[in-house]
């Protein structure tokens, strides 16, 4: 494996806001909230902030024990370590938390465990896919007034919006995609062929077409107005697909050697960390464009790619986080295009979601992570040629260790879910 790149972390007490409040209410007159940071090879740093009743009214802070926070705002705070090498780290507590109602159907049946959100600027909606054919649409403005999606009698395992912020496509555990109205919860379409489970979906266009992807080592092409499958290819025998990115940004297809700007490529991602390449264009059963290899000793579990910048990461459960231009996955060993990829990693739990978050210039990006252990973060990735230098931009804070599993992008923020059942906004 080449080399690691390790970055510093920051873990806030989770539940320091209410610490806060209770100061500031009269409740206890003081107390102390924990704040602990670590770097791989370096000593563990467990401060502390001292949260007391200020004469006059609000609180006061002393930090202490190797930890010195500045509260900058109800939510925000920035943390420095000098110890670690830590300066002014943002870290963010939830602008809101979104508590979504679920009744188990026995009491045996597990707590709500959220695999998949997705946002629509468009409705300003959220879909969330959960435990046991768990499916809603929800406002965030008002979180009763719910949609359920009712038809899945599996883990609901990926949602996502069309274009038009009505429609909703789903994908489950129990071979089917769904297609849903968004407003009145009918299921208009179902779609079956998929032999296991279904982990991840793509709407080409506006929505005539769909890709799934699944367990059962297939990326099937359907017909939405039909309700029929169109194409399929295979990975390699005895695969199975765990994620799927598109690519079909010119840029983007071009480092992968395809001239037509109207191509679509699929990258099927196998736990092996190979990831096979796919052309929407080509016969029901075409081999692959190409294979790539894998780059760590490690099970993939996401994938992500930005157009912005060309970079594809994926997360394994070694706690690494490979980072690449997308020209080196056609790259043969040692020739001068097999650039080193960038390799992250913060702790050794499982990177479980990815997302980037491209800038309007293009030149850098962001990339949102979450793990088995909560700790969701954002990263830098300046891009400079083939140098990629990553750095943490900002910590999340809220969650207990519980794993993240999914990410939505908005216009004015972030939202993540994961083991808690909740949706929190950044």
């Amino acid at each position: 494996m080449d080399q690691v790149t390790i970055l510093p972390f920051v873990d806030f007490q989770h539940d320091a806001l209410a610490v806060f409040d209770d100061v500031e209410q009269g409740i206890v007159l003081k107390e102390d909230v924990w704040v602990s940071a670590y770097h791989v090879g370096q000593s563990l740093v467990n401060g502390k902030i001292g949260v007391s009743v200020r004469e006059g009214g609000g609180v006061d802070m002393t930090s202490r024990e190797g930890v010195e926070v500045e509260r900058v705002s109800k939510t925000n705070f920035l943390v420095t370590v000098p110890s670690l090498s830590i300066s002014n780290l943002p870290v963010r507590f939830p602008r809101q938390v979104v508590n979504l109602p679920y009744t188990k159907a026995t009491n045996v049946s597990p707590e709500l465990h959220v695999n998949s959100i997705d946002y629509s600027d468009k409705s300003g909606q959220l879909v969330v896919g959960g435990t046991d054919g768990y499916a809603v649409v929800v406002s965030p403005t008002d979180p009763k007034a719910l949609v359920e999606l009712k038809g899945h009698v599996g883990d609901v395992l990926h949602v996502e919006w069309f274009p038009s912020g009505e429609v909703v496509l789903t994908a489950s555990s129990d071979l089917s995609v769904r297609i849903f109205s968004s407003q009145t919860g009918i299921n208009p379409r179902t779609l079956r062929g998929h032999t296991r489970a279904i982990t991840a979906t793509h709407i080409v266009g506006v929505g005539r077409q769909v890709l799934s992807a699944s367990k059962d080592g297939t990326v099937r092409l359907w017909d939405v107005g039909k309700g029929e499958e169109v194409k399929q290819w295979n990975v390699y025998p005895g695969k199975f697909i765990d994620a799927m990115v598109v690519v079909e940004d010119a840029r983007g297809l071009r480092a992968l050697g395809v001239d037509s700007e109207d191509e679509h490529v699929i990258l099927a991602a196998t736990p092996d960390g190979t990831v096979s390449a796919f052309a929407l264009s080509s016969d029901s059963g075409s081999p692959a464009l190409f294979t790539s290899r894998a780059l760590v000793d490690s099970r993939l579990e996401c994938i992500a790619y930005s157009p912005a910048t060309g970079l594809i990461a994926t997360g394994h459960t070694n706690g690494t986080i490979v980072v690449r231009n997308m020209d080196t996955l056609l790259a043969a060993p040692g020739a001068i295009e097999d650039v080193p990829p960038l390799i992250v990693r913060r702790n050794v739990g499982p990177v479980f979601s990815l997302v980037f978050v491209d800038h309007a210039s293009g030149d850098d990006t962001d990339l949102l992570v979450g793990t088995s252990a909560g700790l969701p973060c954002r990263l830098g990735l300046a891009v400079d040629g083939a140098t990629i230098t990553p750095t943490v931009k900002e910590e999340y804070a809220g969650w207990e260790a519980v794993s993240v599993e999914t990410w939505a992008v908005a216009s004015d923020g972030v939202w993540c879910a994961g083991g808690e059942g909740g949706v929190r906004r950044y």
